[in-house]
């Protein structure tokens, strides 16, 4: 027994000696104590000492041989903690002990750990330096690169400058060296010696072209006194010429009689060639081109000058003094031209006191107009005639005209004057009201004067661009060339007869864009008065008319578009003003849309069919029927029905604001464009109320309404759209 129990002892004494014998093991091999040496007895300081043994540590061993020293100790340390956790659970006899030496020997695994993390921090920190010293070894290595890269860049700049020299004789044009040795005497091009020399031939080829140069000089001295030899010979023709003129006067003055008697003008014309020289630049242009225009292609047009013709040559008087004293400024010495400035000055500032005390007097004056002005009168075979009178604003530098009207047989006034001359011209051409001037300097000026053109376009006339145009000015922002609708070109590039042109202060006058644009001009007038005068009858049939075959229109029209029947009246027509149609929830849409403005005539027509009431908005542009008609629709029927809340409505306005063309595909017919709109809006309430009721009978309700247009299906889509097309040749309406 004794024996057995010794024999059993000697178990665990063993496994603990073999337990310890590994963890030191561990330990030696994580330290590296099998290879530290004993501290130098010369090095007192324990700290710096342990810091050079991990330094000699990070020499001796390599990573590789760390990683596995602590793959090691973490695996003892793995192995304590589960011989730990096992003790703690069987709880043997004298386990707390047991458990206290593996906490020991975990503990000092741990330090083992750290050792060897203080181990790879040394090797990281050599790492940085070792890299730390090869970074300042390169970026010297490239400092120095840069310093011969920018070197050779500054040689290579050097010959590139010495290469591309060129001396003063360089730009001298010399003669091709075959002329040269083919026409020098060989005194000067010496064969012998110039062929083989580079530098010697460039010599004697500047000297045959100093010589070429000697005699073209004495050529042109020659031939300056023949010209003015000739300019005398000139002269004294002239003279002559001159002498003629009372003769051919007192000829025409004897022949008055028979030029009254044969109907000839050339009195009159003579006048009128006379006073054109008085125009200013711009009206001149306009006066010469509506002219010649007229000469060529339409009798009907009567160009007149007209004005104070005394003012205007006093006016000419004052500008030609002051261009001599702008060139005697110029040839004076300087104490002169300071004297003149300071002159100047002091009269400027003359000007501005008075222009400040007198408010109207400065805005006479920088809308003050040339005395002289141009009249034309654009006839029409009818008879009928618009004349537009052009002014010139000296200080704006821009052309106004005023118009007029003169009908062959008066009519009667309407609500609406469409045929006044003050709003007849607006929107001749796309967005030209003629309210602003097209001018940019003039918004300065104007700015500056407190003066404000719209104020007094009663007086001044409106700067329509296209009178600039007919005039011939042409401004750096103005778009005078919108007329055709093309892009506006460089009147500098302008070729052909008109291509010339001279400058008035700050504008140009091409007289290229005037003949290019007359013949435009005038057709849009003729066009334009003629649609006014159509309008004109049409506002006057509406204001009488109580049915809606009151309405005036031509039967081919009536059967070519429309069924024969049609039960909604119309019931009247009014014009309103913007306030009212601005009020009208019914306009909002067109209105934020910027489709109609205050430019606009407006109108109210009402149509009714029993207890059904249609009121429709009408908006017609300046230029109608060029842009059509914009309606808007408000429907009394069970309560108040607009384009935004009833979907059936917004497809009749469709009808009659989208497929108008349908209506009026030509000129002619579109001249017709307002009476058509009107019987389509009357045709559509029929089928809006036919469609309506059918629709509301095929759910079972009643309805009063009864089917008189012929159609198949009284609402289609999700939006249930009413057939409001028609077809005239079948008879039926139809959803689009």
């Amino acid at each position: 027994m004794g024996s057995g129990d010794e024999n059993n002892d000697g178990g665990p004494r063993e496994a603990k000696k073999r337990r310890t014998e590994s963890t030191d093991s561990a330990i030696k091999g994580a330290t590296g104590e099998e290879s530290m040496e004993p501290p130098s007895e010369k090095n007192n300081d324990p700290f710096q000492s342990s810091l050079d043994h991990e330094c000699k540590e990070a020499e001796q061993r390599t990573e590789e041989e760390d990683q596995a020293c602590f793959a090691t100790v973490t695996k003892h340390i793995r192995l304590l903690l589960k011989e730990i956790n096992d003790l703690k659970t069987q709880k043997s006899e004298n386990y707390a002990n047991e458990v206290d030496e593996r906490r020991i020997q975990v503990l000092m695994l741990m330090l083992s750990l750290r050792r060897l993390s203080r181990v790879q921090k040394v090797r990281v920190r050599d790492a940085r330096e070792r890299t730390s010293e090869a970074r300042q070894s390169v970026d010297g290595v490239t400092l120095q690169l840069q310093n011969l890269l920018y070197e050779v860049a500054h040689l290579k700049k050097e010959v590139r400058r010495c290469l591309d020299f060129q001396s003063a004789d360089q730009e001298i044009d010399l003669v091709p060296l075959e002329q040269f040795y083919s026409e020098a005497p060989e005194s000067i091009s010496c064969p012998t010696e110039t062929l083989e020399d580079p530098h010697k031939q460039r010599l004697a080829r500047l000297q045959w072209e100093l010589e070429q140069r000697r005699d073209q000089t004495q050529l042109f001295d020659k031939l300056t006194q023949e010209k003015e030899a000739v300019g005398e010979t000139i002269n004294e023709h002239d003279r002559k010429l001159a002498s003629l003129a009372p003769r051919i006067n007192a000829i025409l003055e004897a022949t008055r009689p028979l030029q009254e008697s044969l109907g000839l003008r050339l009195d009159a014309k003579k006048e009128q060639q006379r006073i054109v020289q008085l125009l200013p630049s711009p009206l001149y242009t306009l006066w010469v081109q509506a002219s010649a225009y007229g000469e060529a292609f339409d009798s009907n047009i009567k160009v007149e000058v007209l004005g104070d013709i005394e003012a205007a040559k006093k006016k000419n008087v004052k500008d030609d003094e002051s261009k001599c004293e702008n060139l005697s400024d110029s040839d004076n010495d300087q104490e002169q031209q300071e004297d003149n400035l300071s002159r100047k000055k002091r009269n400027r500032k003359i000007q501005k006191v008075e222009t400040t005390e007198d408010a109207d007097y400065g805005a006479k004056q920088i809308l003050g107009m040339h005395p002289l002005y141009v009249r034309i009168t654009v006839s029409t075979k009818e008879g009928n005639s618009v004349v537009i009178v052009f002014y010139y604003i000296r200080t704006l530098r821009i052309v106004t005209a005023k118009c007029s009207v003169h009908l062959q047989e008066k009519t009667k006034a309407a609500l609406t004057d469409v045929i006044s001359g003050d709003t007849l011209l607006n929107c001749l051409f796309p967005d030209d009201l003629g309210i602003n001037s097209p001018n940019p300097a003039n918004f300065y000026q104007l700015n500056r004067s407190q003066v404000y053109l719209s104020e007094h376009l009663g007086m001044t006339g409106r700067p329509y661009k296209w009178a600039q145009t007919l005039a011939g000015l042409s401004f750096a922002n103005a778009d005078l060339h919108a007329l055709d609708g093309e892009d506006s070109q460089d009147s500098g590039t302008a070729n052909g007869p008109y291509a010339s042109s001279h400058r008035v202060d700050s504008e140009a006058v091409v007289w290229q864009d005037s003949a290019e644009h007359m013949p435009n001009t005038i057709s849009a007038i003729r066009r334009r008065l003629q649609a006014r005068l159509a309008l004109h009858n049409q506002l006057l049939n509406l204001e009488s008319a109580t049915s809606t075959s009151a309405i005036a229109l031509p039967a081919e029209l009536l059967k070519q578009h429309f069924p024969g029947k049609i039960c909604t009246e119309f019931k009247s027509w009014r014009p309103v003003t913007w306030s009212d149609y601005e009020a009208s929830p019914s306009t909002q849409l067109v209105r934020d849309a910027k489709i109609v403005t205050p430019h606009h005539l407006f109108f109210t027509a009402i149509f009714e069919r029993k207890n059904v009431r249609l009121e429709a908005l009408i908006a017609l542009s300046p230029d109608h029927p060029t842009t059509e008609p914009v309606t808007s629709l408000c429907l009394h029927w069970d309560g108040q029905h607009q384009a935004s809340n009833n979907p059936q409505l917004r497809q009749m306005e469709k009808e009659v604001n989208v497929h108008w063309d349908e209506l009026a595909p030509t000129r002619s017919e579109r001249l017709q464009l307002l009476p058509l709109i009107l019987y389509r809006l009357a045709v559509c309430l029929d089928v809006y109320t036919e469609a309506y009721s059918a629709h509301v009978e095929a759910k079972g309700n009643d309805t009063h309404f009864h089917k008189e247009k012929i159609f198949f299906r009284p609402a289609r889509g999700p939006d249930r759209a009413f057939p409001f097309k028609y077809h005239p040749k079948l008879g039926v309406f139809s959803q689009r």
